[in-house]
C-alpha cells in the first residue's frame, strides 16, 4: 500500500512505498520475495480539467536473474465513457 499527502483540491499528487519502511512499507509473498522483490514504488496521479485522469508509475524490482535492479515504468490515461450502472444483484441488499 502506497501513501502520500495532498491538498483536497489537488490536481496532481504522488504516492510512494519503500521496502523496509514501517509507514507505507512494501510487503511480499514467498514467490515474489524469491523472484521479483519489490524495492520501491511510486505513482503520480494527474486529474485533468476535462474529467480524464492519468498516472505515471515506476516500480523498482530486484529480479532473481539480474545483478542490477529492474525499473518497470507504466503510464495510462482514463476517461469516463458513461455513468456507472449499479449491480442489479445488490438492489435488495441496499434496503436491508
Amino acid at each position: 500500500m502506497a501513501g502520500g499527502t495532498s491538498a483536497a483540491n489537488a490536481r496532481q499528487f504522488e504516492l510512494t512505498a519503500k521496502r523496509g519502511s514501517t509507514v507505507y512499507g512494501i510487503l511480499s509473498n514467498p514467490f515474489l520475495e524469491a523472484a521479483f522483490r519489490t524495492l520501491e514504488y511510486r505513482i503520480r496521479v494527474s486529474v485533468h480539467a476535462d474529467g480524464r485522469w492519468s498516472y505515471d508509475q515506476t516500480t523498482l524490482l530486484a529480479v532473481k536473474s539480474s545483478a542490477e535492479p529492474f525499473q518497470h515504468h507504466d503510464t495510462n490515461t482514463f476517461m469516463k465513457i458513461g455513468d456507472p450502472t449499479p449491480n442489479p444483484l445488490m438492489k435488495d441488499r441496499q434496503s436491508a
